[in-house]
């Protein structure tokens, strides 16, 4: 009878050290994991060449169009509007960067703009005389942490270049 008790205490104690064992390696496994792996930080800083929204910067002499984040239409830039302005609506809450190409050709990428601001790139010092196609690529980013929430969206904008 006595061996009997011994067994089962025996049994007890290995099958409490096999839950403690596995409750280590659980508790191991989670501070140890790379469980935010699927988060992408941004190393960009924000932007401080970027101003408060004027969509009056984004036309041609007495022309109407503008620019924002829903559609670009065709530009004309001249020595006296050289610039496209990257806009961040205001009702975004995530900040916006823009990367900008002609082909496979980077052109301009700016640091993280803020909701309810603009940053203006000087294409005209970048780009010969002429029609140029141009493409933005656009990532949004968490406000507190400069997360990725996404990226790889694409803008496509024709533009005029007159010297």
């Amino acid at each position: 009878m006595e061996q009997k008790k011994r067994s089962k205490v025996y049994i007890y104690i290995i099958l409490i050290i096999l839950l403690l064992l596995l409750l280590g390696c659980l508790i191991a496994y989670l501070i140890i994991s790379p469980r935010n792996n699927y988060i992408i930080f941004s190393n960009r800083d924000v932007s401080d060449t970027q101003s408060e929204i004027d969509l009056n910067h984004n036309h041609h002499k007495n022309e109407e169009a503008y620019t924002e984040l829903m559609g670009f239409g065709c530009l004309d830039i001249d020595e006296s509007y050289p610039f496209i302005y990257l806009i961040n609506p205001d009702s975004n809450e995530v900040y916006l960067s823009f990367d900008v190409y002609e082909n496979d050709n980077l052109l301009y990428n700016s640091n993280l703009i803020e909701p309810g601001k603009m940053e203006g790139f000087n294409v005209f010092e970048s780009l010969d005389a002429g029609k140029h196609s141009l493409t933005y690529s656009i990532a949004s980013y968490n406000l507190q942490n400069k997360a990725v929430l996404w990226s790889g969206i694409k803008q496509s904008q024709e533009i005029n270049i007159y010297k």
